[in-house]
């Protein structure tokens, strides 16, 4: 078969044999372990930088010294799926896929939890299968890991994404999965030099000096994409009193990751760190919840916080506005986290209020719930002593129909709800309150959950 017919090399072996493959290591073990067992876990402060990738598998490792690097596979590496069927022969290779499947799921700004991967891996399977019909190819082969080669020393894999991306959008090739595809066929044939010569911009720049400095290689492709050079590196590490940020790898890396993003990148970006670590702000602040503060505020703005004596984690969850009520709220002695949830839970919520709900003995995760649900702490107090969840007491009171009923319901051991009421409903998860029913709460009914109104769908 030819290569015209068989793009793919679907006859050709993995580069390690199935039976040669050694063990997962120890990250990637335990995330399996987990996912096989159904479990999930939130992710520690910083560990997102941290999480093992196909780089980590063992087969892949071997070969990165010949200069393979692994292609991003999923949904995140669609883009690059047609890359390996017009590839140099010599210059790929394939293992199978046994990344696990994991993702991360936010269920808001401090709950990062690890678990299953989700969205369409099917459906873009599927997609891709598609597009792969529609230019007479046959489909990519499922369940393979690909590891290409740069056919030219100094430039990287991972820097011929970013080229054939640049040459994809400034050519009009369109957006779909084969555009990619189109603009690396366009420039393969190309020499080295003109290859260098056609891409611009910061990223080039980078990747420039990180080449002149003989420095490529899997530890720079992260500062490149990021538009970084070995300098700006150097004065992001360099001590505060010598004009630096005073930053580890680590926390240069999470700074970066989201000021690169929203200024400049390169010097701008680089002075931009600097500028607000000598405002003030810690090497291990929180970047990712500070994002838009980094973006809209100046360095000048926090000032008044910080000598108010609120930390940064109260900055990024009022988002440097309306320090006053930030103020009571700190020195009312909720943690930050919590107000984030209260607030989220209901905006006009008072530092009193939520208080009255710790004297009425409702725990801290049902106090956000009833909270939600637009109900005092008397109120859930009440509700609560007669096993009434936050959900099932809005139904009551959607339906005018009080507590004293509900008292004599469940006392003649009848059911949470009220008797005769048939409703649609949503769930987000197995408990009885993750349930959201369709009611119309009452008008002025404070709180997110009467704010969003009924589930979009009903479920049986």
């Amino acid at each position: 078969m030819s290569d015209t017919e068989d793009p793919w090399g679907r006859d050709e072996p993995p580069a390690v044999a199935e039976g040669e493959l050694e063990p997962l290591p120890p990250a990637l073990a335990e995330i399996e372990r987990m996912l096989e067992y159904g479990e999930d876990r939130p992710l520690a402060p910083g560990e997102r930088l941290s999480l093992p990738g196909p780089a980590d598998l063992p087969e892949v490792a071997a070969f990165a010294a010949e200069g393979f690097e692994p292609l991003p596979n999923g949904l995140m590496g669609s883009d690059s799926a047609f890359l390996p069927a017009i590839w140099p022969r010599e210059h790929r290779r394939w293992v199978r896929d046994r990344m696990p499947k994991f993702g991360l799921v936010s269920f808001g700004e401090d709950d990062l939890v690890l678990g299953p991967e989700m969205g369409g891996d099917t459906h873009q399977l599927w997609l891709l299968a598609r597009e792969a019909r529609s230019l007479g190819m046959a489909p990519p082969p499922r369940d393979r890991l690909w590891l290409l080669r740069s056919p030219w020393p100094s430039l990287r894999v991972s820097s011929l994404r970013l080229l054939f991306a640049q040459h994809r959008d400034r050519s009009r090739m369109g957006w779909d999965t084969t555009a990619l595809m189109r603009a690396a066929q366009d420039l393969l044939p190309r020499p080295e030099s003109e290859l260098w010569s056609l891409w611009t911009g910061h990223q080039a720049d980078a990747a420039r000096a990180w080449r002149d400095a003989g420095r490529l290689g899997a530890e720079s492709d992260t500062w490149v994409k990021l538009g970084l050079a070995p300098h700006h590196l150097e004065v992001l590490a360099a001590p505060m009193a010598e004009g630096g940020a005073g930053l580890d790898p680590a926390q240069t890396r999470a700074w970066c990751e989201i000021v690169c993003m929203l200024e400049q990148p390169g010097d701008e970006a680089v002075q931009r760190i600097v500028a607000w670590r000598q405002a003030g702000l810690p090497a291990d602040a929180p970047v990712e919840r500070l994002g838009m503060v980094l973006l809209d505020r100046t360095p000048a703005d926090l000032a008044p916080w910080l000598a108010a004596g609120l930390t940064v984690e109260d900055i990024a969850v009022w988002q440097a506005e309306d320090i006053e009520r930030a103020r009571r709220w700190h020195e009312a002695g909720f943690p930050a986290r919590d107000v984030r949830r209260l607030r989220d839970a209901d905006p006009a919520l008072t530092p009193e209020e939520a208080r009255a709900f710790d004297a009425a003995g409702i725990t801290h995760s049902e106090r956000v719930r009833w909270v939600s649900a637009g109900f005092s702490a008397e109120e859930a107090r009440a509700w609560t002593d007669i096993d009434v969840v936050a959900s099932e007491a809005r139904v009551w009171r959607a339906e005018h129909r009080g507590i004293e009923e509900a008292r004599a319901q469940r006392a003649a051991g009848g059911d949470a709800l009220p008797m005769g009421v048939e409703l649609g409903w949503a769930a987000t998860g197995p408990e009885r309150d993750d349930a959201n029913y369709g009611v119309i709460d009452p008008p002025g009914t404070r709180g997110s959950a009467a704010q969003s109104g009924p589930p979009p769908f009903d479920l049986p």
